[in-house]
């Protein structure tokens, strides 16, 4: 008599081999190390571009450089800092962020664009430093050490890195 079917032994094997999989796996699916980071960069990504459209639609020569983007090492965005802007990310927990070009760190910094959707770099004190020639970064990085990068090159590409 030939009976269908999966013996005792095999089910236990295949139950264990399970168990040994979900222990060693599941760590990858519930750790949030680097979630963060790649969320706000998408966000900052989002944040940048919108500027950017901003001032290539702008025709008041006059506001040519009215909305900027400013980087310190706790926030990225357009001022005022308050609940109703929705374009800044500011006093996350754990996140930092720095912005170089020339591989020089500038903090803060203040990005505008012109109406070529080119950015133009202002230190702190306001004075014109860089257009990126050589590439502008802004690096996001977790107190876990995980680190995001963004990049504007001189015409105005804005790139997950």
């Amino acid at each position: 008599m030939k009976s269908k079917g999966f013996t005792l032994i095999e089910l236990i094997i295949i139950l264990v081999i399970i168990g040994i999989l979900a222990v060693s796996v599941s760590p990858v699916f519930f750790d949030s190390s680097g979630t963060q980071s790649l969320v706000l960069r998408q966000r900052a990504i989002s944040i940048l571009r919108s500027i950017q459209q901003q001032a290539m639609q702008n025709i008041d020569k006059s506001l040519q450089l009215e909305v900027r983007l400013e980087v310190t090492q706790n926030t990225l965005g357009v001022p005022p800092y308050n609940n109703e802007n929705n374009l800044q990310i500011s006093n996350i927990e754990g996140v930092n962020f720095s912005f170089s070009y020339s591989g020089s760190d500038v903090l803060p910094a203040t990005i505008a664009f012109d109406a070529l959707g080119r950015p133009i770099v202002f230190n702190g004190s306001g004075k014109e430093v860089s257009g990126c020639a050589s590439a502008c970064t802004i690096t996001i990085k977790e107190r876990s050490g995980v680190e995001r990068v963004i990049g504007i090159n001189k015409e105005g590409f804005i790139d997950a890195r």
